[in-house]
């Protein structure tokens, strides 16, 4: 039988980390301006969450700002220009006080920033509020480039020197912050993310040169994943020869090409390339288990994703992606080959009663996240209501 570790009430709409009165009752004072650098350069799923907000609040009771180009952001090569010219900006003048955007702005105005890194080019208050995903460019530095270290580093220093709230979309995130910089800010809070569910609706296609049973992993190449680790793990537990394969699908990320070759090389690997959506439904929906010993994720979406589609995760031990679900998934070592295979091999023996009663407690999980939570838990931070 497939043991679960299944922790509820993990994490709640909003989790206050702060004693005292709660942020909810009015965080936000004067104009709110969201200050949107993000969604120049980012395009990953922190742009999905920068895009819902200021649709959410923008114009009726925000602002936005996009660097040095006002309201409204830049599309196709524009914004591809805008976003080098920024990052070079940002790398070479880091939290000087020379050129700073928008100048001195009136002290009771709040700027929310949808990502740490742009606090450099920009006032900072205590009166403000930093959106926080994640700490990894320091707390695992390994997996990023020195520029990036560097200058997430300065930004991070800047925030600890103003003390403004911080939104974290996880505890476990909340939690490495803390570990860094302790707790004195105006406020320490954690709304958890939510499920896009647009992303499942309409009709099932199977892949190209996918059937029987396999095993999933879908998000992008790159080190942080460990897709390495579970592929070592696949070959190792010989799984091939029980006719079982491996997808695995997903953008090209930093590492890709050690990941891809070694993909290549294990007998029953399944590397589709782009999969339209409807094709991304099918593999969620026929999977037997869903494979991630991510090394870093602020949130654990790809793990909820399953979820949505009642689809079983064996995740990193202690991991954002367990806080994602409640902890209803199978928790693994993540450089530990043994201990996934042995999980995948469970994941496999399970009965059909014991997959419908995992599938119905993760849809629960799933529909619990919703995206009228998120915005709710953000309109009461910053309107009080």
């Amino acid at each position: 039988m497939l043991h679960l570790s299944n922790s509820r009430g993990i994490v709640g709409p909003t989790t206050i980390a702060t004693a005292g009165p709660s942020p909810l009752a009015g965080a936000a004072v004067g104009r709110l301006l969201f200050e949107n650098s993000l969604s120049i350069l980012n395009r990953t799923g922190a742009w999905h969450i920068a895009k819902d907000l200021c649709q959410e609040f923008v114009p009726e009771h925000a602002q936005a700002r996009y660097w040095r180009l006002g309201s409204r952001g830049p599309e196709g090569l524009a914004r591809k220009i805008a976003a080098r010219l920024m990052m070079l900006e940002i790398s070479w003048l880091k939290d000087s006080r020379h050129f700073l955007i928008g100048g001195k702005t009136a002290g009771s105005d709040t700027r929310i920033f949808l990502d740490p890194l742009f606090v450099l080019r920009s006032e900072l208050a205590e009166n403000d509020i930093v959106l926080c995903h994640d700490v990894g460019p320091l707390s695992h530095s390994f997996l990023y480039d020195a520029v990036t270290v560097q200058n997430y580093r300065v930004a991070y220093g800047k925030i600890r020197r103003h003390r403004p709230g911080i939104i974290f979309v996880s505890n476990w995130s909340k939690d490495n912050f803390v570990s860094l910089f302790g707790s004195n800010f105006r406020f320490l809070t954690t709304i958890p993310l939510y499920v896009r569910t647009g992303l499942f609706d309409g009709a099932l296609e199977a892949p190209p040169g996918v059937d029987g049973q396999f095993f999933l992993t879908v998000g992008a190449f790159e080190t942080r994943k460990n897709q390495i680790t579970a592929l070592e793990a696949y070959r190792d537990g010989e799984f091939h020869k029980q006719g079982i394969k491996y997808v695995l699908c997903g953008s090209r990320g930093e590492g890709r090409d050690k990941i891809i070759d070694l993909a290549k090389s294990i007998p029953g690997t399944v590397l589709p390339g782009y999969v339209s959506d409807s094709q991304l439904r099918w593999l969620y929906a026929n999977a037997e288990a869903f494979v991630l010993p991510s090394l870093l994720e602020g949130f654990g979406m790809p793990a909820l994703e399953a979820a949505y589609m009642g689809l079983l995760s064996i995740v990193s031990e202690g991991s954002a992606l367990v806080e994602a679900v409640e902890g209803v998934c199978v928790q693994v070592p993540p450089k530990d080959t043994t201990a996934i295979g042995q999980a995948m091999r469970r994941a496999l023996s399970r009965s059909s009663a014991e997959k419908a009663q995992t599938s119905r407690e993760l849809r629960g999980v799933a529909s619990r996240a919703s995206k009228q939570r998120f915005l709710q838990s953000w309109r009461g931070l910053l309107l009080g209501g």
